[in-house]
C-alpha cells in the first residue's frame, strides 16, 4: 500500500479497532473472558454472594456460566446476550421457572383435589337427581349413596387420577411411557377404584347417612363454583373434566 493510501486510513478508526480488539482480549489467562463478560462476571458474583445459595451451588452456576461463555464468546456472543442483565440473570437462579411438568408435579395435591372434587361433584348430581325421581334403584343403593362413602370415595379417586396422569406424562429425560403400561396402568386404577366404592356402599347407618335429594344438589353447585376458582387460581390443566 503506497504511503498517500495509507494516509487516507482515519485515524480514528485505527484507534477504534485497536480499542475493539482490546475489549474483546482475554483479561485473565485462567478463564479468557473477555472483558466485557469477565465484568458480568464478577457482577454476577457479587450478585450470588447477596443471596442465600449454598457456596456449592454458586460455584456450580458460575463454572457453568462460565462454561457457556467460553463456547459462546468466540462467535462475538456476550454475557449480557445470553443471559440478560445481571439481575435478571440472578433472579432466574434464585427462582427458577419450572416446566409444565414440574409444575404439575409440585402441584399433585392441587390436582388431587380437582379430581376428588369433580368426582364428588358427579355423585352429589347423580344421587341428587335420584332422590328427587325416588326409584327402587336408590333404595337398593343406600349405602352407595350415603355421604361419607361418597367422601372417601371421591377422596380416593381424586388420589389415584392425579398420580396416574402424573405417571402417564412424559418423564424429564424425554422417555415415553409404551401404550401397553398406559393401558395396564389405567385398568388397574378403575379395578382399584371400583373396590373402593364397593367397599364403602356396604356401609350403612348413622356412620354413611343419606341426604335427601335437594341437600345433594345444592352441595353438587357448590362444589361446582369452588372447583372452578380452583382451578383459575393453580392454573390446573390436568384433570378428567
Amino acid at each position: 500500500m503506497s504511503e498517500s493510501e495509507t494516509s487516507k486510513t482515519p485515524r480514528n478508526a485505527v484507534a477504534g479497532a485497536k480499542q475493539a480488539q482490546a475489549a474483546e482480549r482475554p483479561v485473565h489467562e485462567a478463564t479468557e473472558l473477555t472483558k466485557r463478560n469477565a465484568e458480568y462476571m464478577r457482577q454476577m458474583c457479587k450478585s450470588l454472594d447477596a443471596t442465600a445459595l449454598s457456596g456449592e451451588k454458586k460455584t456450580a452456576v458460575l463454572n457453568e456460566m462460565t462454561s457457556t461463555l467460553l463456547a459462546e464468546q468466540g462467535r462475538g456472543t456476550t454475557a449480557r446476550q445470553l443471559y440478560g442483565t445481571v439481575q435478571e440473570r440472578t433472579e432466574e437462579i434464585v427462582n427458577p421457572k419450572k416446566t409444565p411438568v414440574e409444575r404439575q408435579k409440585a402441584n399433585y395435591w392441587v390436582t388431587a383435589l380437582d379430581n376428588g372434587l369433580m368426582l364428588f361433584m358427579i355423585f352429589c348430581l347423580m344421587y341428587g337427581i335420584m332422590g328427587f325421581i325416588g326409584t327402587n334403584a336408590t333404595k337398593n343403593s343406600a349405602g352407595a349413596n350415603g355421604i361419607t362413602a361418597i367422601l372417601i370415595t371421591s377422596a380416593i379417586g381424586g388420589l389415584g387420577v392425579a398420580k396416574l396422569f402424573e405417571y402417564l406424562m412424559p418423564a424429564k429425560d424425554g422417555k415415553k411411557v409404551s401404550l401397553w403400561k398406559k393401558i395396564a396402568w389405567s385398568v388397574l386404577a378403575i379395578i382399584v377404584w371400583m373396590l373402593v366404592f364397593t367397599t364403602m356402599s356396604m356401609i350403612q347407618g348413622p356412620l354413611n347417612p343419606v341426604l335427601p335429594g335437594i341437600a345433594y344438589l345444592i352441595i353438587a353447585v357448590v362444589v361446582f363454583f369452588a372447583r372452578m376458582w380452583l382451578k383459575r387460581r393453580f392454573n390446573i390443566t390436568t384433570s378428567m373434566f
